[in-house]
């Protein structure tokens, strides 16, 4: 087969160390303004249908333990939807192709009632990587802030107030 044919290929169903090394780097907290891919949550709203947010490295924290805890929005839909089922899937360009992780998430007790987050702790389930033979994914939807350092700012302290839930 040509790789330039236009032909169907299946995700790689991978082994989480394959790939997470690369994505948990990318999540680990650090030089926050030099990421600036935004990931796509995924979860399904009460109807079923499936519900986007855009999060960036300032809102996602990976934990030693391979976990994620995300800071999202109190009041969204996002966090209603994961409050009543707990499923979520993030996806994010990487390695040549389009990367998903499927994960549960529970509740933590500790958000940040001064910036209304409420904290998720989120455990991976199964990671995929979706490439096509005859392109590679180079990004993903990527932003520009607007004030970097204001954002930094706060991006920072949520960064340690993920590090910090008990």
């Amino acid at each position: 087969m040509s790789s330039v044919e236009n032909v169907y290929t299946h995700s790689d169903v991978l082994p989480e160390d394959d790939i997470l090394a690369g994505v948990l780097n990318y999540l680990n907290g650090e030089e926050l303004l030099s990421k600036t891919q935004a990931l796509c949550l995924s979860t399904v709203d009460a109807e079923g249908w499936p519900k986007a947010a855009l999060l960036s490295a300032g809102e996602i924290l990976a934990l030693p333990n391979g976990h994620l805890r995300i800071a999202l929005f109190a009041s969204s839909d996002t966090v209603a939807n994961l409050e009543r089922d707990g499923r979520l899937t993030l996806s994010l360009a990487h390695n040549g192709g389009m990367c998903s992780l499927r994960l549960r998430a529970r509740k933590c007790r500790q958000g940040m009632p001064e910036l209304s987050l409420a904290f998720f702790e989120a455990e991976i389930e199964r990671v995929r990587l979706h490439r096509a033979p005859y392109a590679d994914v180079t990004g993903g939807i990527s932003f520009a802030l607007h004030e970097p350092s204001a954002v930094l700012n706060r991006w920072r302290r949520q960064i340690e107030a993920l590090r910090a839930v008990s």
